[in-house]
């Protein structure tokens, strides 16, 4: 049980019905260099940890929000974090506290997706929901490694300024965010 777990966990990430997180993580790691990439990994657990807070205190049913609400507010967090990305094109001490508390929306996303996963089983923490939040944590570590790599390499062919790319990849993914913001507020 705890590897059946643990796939869905990686595997959740890496689904296009997850494109929101992608895109998130990719605006939210665009800034870093990988000379950088332990204070990327700070970030990234700050927002591993506030996420799995909240997808825990969603699963146990201690924390309930309406989940249309969720949904706009994750792209929201996407363009929060685009406009910062515009302000500046390098990490920012505070970028851990930002991740943690957007964890916190995103995990509580994560546990709609759980809950249908749950559904009729007993839910045990060791069993199920440690093995699932590792396993995204894992795809994100992947995610971000081959983004960080991929983004050094480009980087190093010069072919547009760094600050520059981070603000074109921003504003796509900030329009995205829009579309989403829209589109899933007509639900509420």
């Amino acid at each position: 049980m705890f590897f059946e777990f643990l796939q869905q966990g990686f595997f959740h990430i890496l689904d296009i019905a997850a494109l929101d997180h992608l895109l998130f993580l990719l605006v939210l790691g665009i800034v870093y260099d990988v000379s950088q990439w332990k204070r990327l990994l700070w970030v990234l657990t700050a927002f591993t940890i506030a996420h799995s807070l909240s997808l825990a205190l969603s699963i146990l049913n201690i924390v309930n929000i309406n989940a249309q609400w969720v949904e706009v507010l994750i792209p929201l967090t996407i363009l929060i974090t685009c406009i910062e990305n515009f302000i500046h094109q390098t990490p920012q001490k505070y970028n851990v506290l930002l991740a943690g508390g957007f964890g916190l929306i995103h995990g509580l996303g994560f546990s709609n997706s759980l809950k249908e996963l749950f559904m009729g089983m007993d839910i045990n923490l060791f069993q199920t929901l440690l093995p699932f939040n590792i396993g995204i944590e894992l795809a994100q570590i992947l995610f971000i490694s081959i983004l960080i790599f991929l983004l050094h390499y480009f980087n190093k062919l010069k072919l547009i300024a760094y600050c520059k790319l981070v603000r074109i990849v921003s504003a796509f993914v900030a329009i995205q965010s829009i579309v989403w913001m829209i589109t899933r507020s007509t639900n509420i």
